[in-house]
């Protein structure tokens, strides 16, 4: 049964991506709203030297792991359109993370009440995460359109991959580690699911 056999790679999928999800939470950097510099900004840890290269691929593959197994779940095609949320889902991700949701309850609620959040957000390392995740997830969408020859989406990843590249242009390596995951795990799903990734 073809339709099985898709439910449980979608299942699979999510399941993978769900897990990439919450490792990126252990490592992503976070804000203290408690501790300021001396600009009065928040403070932000990031637990280790590769919290930079690492949470952006968990996120970029992650994102497109979840949009991919829900479409495959439903045993419904993934169109180019749909994917489109697979960058928004990594950049999202990575700047809740920054707040901390994943650490503590209530954590976000914390930070967002400190000023400079939304500063430390954009134009820390949780803004560079997100673009590299965003950079890295819009390789999803990109090829799909390409497969389906939906221009209009085509049109829309391109420019969410140069505005994430924009973005995030001071870690070139931050986008690069995106960009190669997202590549990797679109082709994981060229192989795994070809009915839905395949032209």
């Amino acid at each position: 049964m073809p339709s099985l056999r898709r439910r449980l790679v979608g299942a699979a999928l999510l399941a993978a991506g769900a897990v990439t999800f919450g490792v990126a939470i252990t490592i992503a950097p976070v804000i203290v709203p408690e501790v300021g510099t001396a600009s009065g900004t928040p403070d932000i840890v990031v637990p280790s030297p590769v919290s930079l290269l690492a949470a952006p691929a968990l996120l970029a593959a992650g994102s497109v792991l979840l949009v991919s197994g829900g479409a495959t779940l439903r045993d419904a095609g993934l169109s180019a359109r749909a994917a489109l949320l697979a960058p928004a889902l990594g950049a999202v991700g990575a700047l809740a993370f920054g707040t901390g949701i994943g650490t503590e309850f209530g954590a976000p609620l914390t930070a967002f009440a400190a000023s400079g959040t939304l500063t430390a957000l954009s134009t820390g390392p949780p803004g560079t995460i997100a673009a590299g995740a965003a950079a890295g997830a819009t390789v999803a969408p990109v090829v799909r359109a390409a497969t389906t020859e939906d221009t209009v989406a085509l049109l829309v990843g391109a420019t969410l991959l140069l505005a994430s590249i924009a973005v995030g242009s001071e870690s070139p390596l931050t986008l690069a580690a995106g960009g190669v995951t997202g590549a990797l795990a679109v082709g994981a799903l060229w192989a795994i699911d070809p009915a839905t990734w395949r032209p």
